[in-house]
């Protein structure tokens, strides 16, 4: 009689047992799920979503949304919003240059110039990707893509940790800030070398696929600038149409116009009437404003002259392509001329940036 008490008591507490575990075991499955993420964040969920319905995330990509993204996955994407932009459906042309992998999407990026290898022959598709190299690569898809807009950077925000960005990224990194595709991480920071998750990575693309339509709803053939300091972007379109005027006016030593400039007087002049106070001569314009290469030359920028080489002794003004306005010398005119040949290739000195 006890045995058989026993028994029924086994069986009732399995029971039991067996109740409280299946809610809790499906409890569980739900917690496991969520904690991988393939749901987005109640943040990224709505972007997410609409990039899905508008065809800009691969199959593959869509889940484990917390989950850093590689570089092979990224170029998945990147061919993703190429297509949508282009109206393009890209198919492999040739063999895989690369020896880890046969990913036809990656061969596709890097038959568009989207992405290259890490060196000797390798690409390293599993490897996470960086912002920087992220920047780049929506950079360079949008270029492919939309190869007839214009890709000027007229403002140039620097980061807290400017100098940690590549070389190689930094006008990628300069245009999408400009347009407002990308942002910071805080505090100024933009952690170049930094890994970005999945649903990160899609909302970059989903906005600069927004971007690209908001321009083309206004049949303009560049994306519009939105982030920056508007009050400097307006310095340099007025800037723009100020020059013109100018042009053909005679060189005259000691002139600030207005029908006659000197090299110096021309530049004070211009700037004065863009609310910035410059010192008279070039000489002394040369040891303002912050320094700047000659390969990342804006509009604006002041280019400065030594004909022997150590003396700063003529200044203009950079307009793009090579090209700057200044007042040259007695007998000349206001007048463009390059700095990319000839005697103002020779006598370049440096260079520096009063527009921030």
């Amino acid at each position: 009689m006890i045995n058989k008490i026993c028994k029924y008591c086994v069986i009732f507490t399995l029971t039991v047992l067996t109740i409280i575990a299946i809610p809790q075991a499906k409890y569980a499955s739900t917690y496991l799920t969520e904690s991988n993420g393939n749901t987005p964040s109640d943040w990224a969920k709505d972007e997410v979503n609409k990039a899905v319905e508008v065809k800009l995330i691969p199959d593959s990509i869509q889940g484990k949304y917390r989950n850093s993204i590689t570089r092979g996955e990224f170029s998945e994407i990147a061919v993703k919003l190429y297509e949508v932009l282009s109206g393009k459906q890209e198919v492999v042309k040739g063999k895989s240059p690369f020896v880890d992998t046969q990913n036809s999407q990656v061969i596709i990026a890097n038959e568009l110039g989207i992405v290259n290898g890490i060196g000797v022959d390798k690409f390293a598709p599993n490897d996470m990707v960086t912002r920087e190299e992220i920047s780049v690569m929506i950079y360079r898809t949008l270029h492919a893509a939309k190869p007839e807009y214009k890709y000027s950077n007229e403002y140039i925000h620097k980061f807290a940790d400017n100098n940690m960005i590549s070389s190689w990224a930094r006008d990628s990194v300069d245009y999408l800030y400009q347009v407002g595709a990308i942002n910071g991480v805080g505090s100024n920071i933009f952690n170049p070398s930094g890994e970005t998750s999945r649903e990160e990575a899609i909302i970059l693309v989903k906005r600069t696929y927004d971007k690209v339509l908001a321009s083309e709803k206004v049949s303009s053939n560049r994306l519009a600038v939105t982030r920056g300091s508007s009050r400097e972007l307006a310095k340099v379109m007025r800037l723009k149409s100020l020059i013109p005027q100018e042009l053909g006016k005679p060189y005259q030593w000691g002139a600030t116009g207005p029908n006659s400039y000197d090299c110096s007087g021309l530049v004070y002049s211009l700037y004065e009437k863009l609310g910035v106070s410059l010192p008279r001569t070039s000489k002394q314009q040369s040891r303002i404003g912050t320094y700047v290469s000659k390969d990342k030359l804006i509009y604006g920028d002041l280019v400065f002259f030594a004909s022997n080489g150590k003396t700063v002794n003529h200044v203009g003004i950079y307009i793009g392509n090579g090209n700057f306005v200044h007042s040259p010398n007695t007998g000349d005119v206001v007048k463009v001329s390059t700095i990319m040949s000839g005697y103002y290739a020779d006598t370049y000195y440096s260079a520096k940036r009063i527009l921030p």
